[in-house]
């Protein structure tokens, strides 16, 4: 029989860490080994107890989350689920904040409501922990450019590809920050991109992710203008799709697969609209949705990258399109965004060198710092 789940519960109300063990603990194979009732004592507990996985509330007293997600993913990483409830545009932020800090997924918390709704968004929380329990995460210190602000751009080379299409899911939001904050506002394409992520939260998304790179950063809206060095987010809960007329439709339909929005959906009318335009990109996520998509640009005579496994958190829909034979490069997380300058820039990917990681510092005692944290 396999050894259940040992998870840490940080979450600064005692009813909700009551609730939370409750609701964990009726699975047999979970056990709540601890509980913080604020971001220090998380640190400090996820170094002590070692856990398979952490549920992290983001709004704390004494140390956000945030800030114990950066630190307990710099010293003793762990898969860290933000357990949230967004009230507002602000709190939406936040947990997309979180996210980018190295946390690798996100779900809400049960509300009150009808005993068959907080029955189902219980087993939704259960089968989660017990998914991202198995993921393997690296150390998370923050990256940056290795180029300086204000550095000359290589020259333009013949641009071939006018418009990027990704796709990503668990591990998504931090690889999509890394990814968009080492390319140039210069960029001569148009980039639309599909996240898995909890309902409420896109906003939240957009918002940092427009904040922490040079490229403008939106929500799709039905017949926005695709224009080159803009990223257009799919929203909640419907397929965003792009035209010939190089338009953004939100369609309502039926469509293989759980996923609305959905990457498969996107980057096959990405390669109705562009064909040898197209340059198709699969991150980080579970499952199968983009392959059939990376499938259709492939196919049209489009580009197609993937990011590889061990820079991944969970390598599933990656590794799909790549066993469809429809990947043409496999590449690290941080050689991403130079590899898609090389499709632009004279000189290709050596002329945006590859994002580099701080220097990883030992740990002090017990995985945190001062009093500050």
């Amino acid at each position: 029989m396999a050894a259940a789940v040992r998870v840490l519960v940080a979450d600064d109300s005692a009813t909700v860490r009551l609730m939370l063990r409750r609701v964990l603990e009726a699975d047999p194979g979970i056990t709540v080994v601890g509980v913080a009732a604020n971001g220090r004592e998380a640190v400090r507990e996820a170094a002590r107890l070692k856990p398979d996985l952490v549920t992290m509330d983001v709004e704390m007293p004494v140390m956000d989350g945030i800030t114990a997600i950066e630190q307990i993913m710099a010293y003793t990483p762990v898969p860290i689920l933000v357990v949230s409830s967004v009230v507002s545009k602000a709190g939406s932020a936040n947990v997309a904040r979180a996210l980018g800090a190295g946390a690798v997924d996100v779900i809400c918390k049960p509300a009150a409501g009808s005993v068959e709704e907080f029955d189902a968004a219980a087993a939704s929380i259960r089968n989660k922990v017990k998914q991202l329990s198995r993921v393997q995460v690296i150390t998370h210190p923050r990256a940056s450019l290795t180029r300086r602000p204000g550095e000359p751009l290589p020259v333009p080379g013949s641009v071939r590809v006018k418009l990027v299409a990704i796709g990503s899911s668990t591990g998504g939001p931090q690889a999509l920050q890394m990814i968009l904050a080492s390319l140039p506002p210069e960029l001569p394409a148009g980039i639309v991109a599909v996240q898995h992520i909890a309902e409420g939260f896109t906003d939240g998304l957009v918002e940092w992710l427009n904040g922490s790179c040079r490229l403008k950063v939106k929500k799709g809206e039905n017949g926005d203008s695709i224009r080159p060095g803009e990223v257009i987010i799919a929203p909640d809960s419907i397929h965003m799709t792009v035209t010939i007329e190089q338009r953004i439709a939100l369609v309502d339909k039926d469509a293989p697969g759980p996923h609305k929005p959905s990457a498969d959906v996107l980057m096959e009318s990405v390669a109705r609209a562009y064909g040898r335009g197209a340059l198709g990109l699969i991150l980080t996520g579970m499952g199968n949705d983009g392959a059939r998509g990376m499938r259709a640009i492939f196919e049209s005579g489009g580009h197609t990258l993937a990011q590889d496994e061990q820079t991944s958190v969970i390598f599933g829909m990656a590794k799909e399109a790549i066993k469809l034979g429809v990947v043409e490069e496999v590449v690290p997380l941080p050689e991403i965004g130079s590899a898609i300058c090389g499709y632009f820039f004279q000189g290709g990917k050596d002329s945006f060198p590859p994002l580099s990681g701080g220097e990883i510092m030992s740990p002090p005692p017990f995985g945190i710092g001062s009093e500050g944290g």
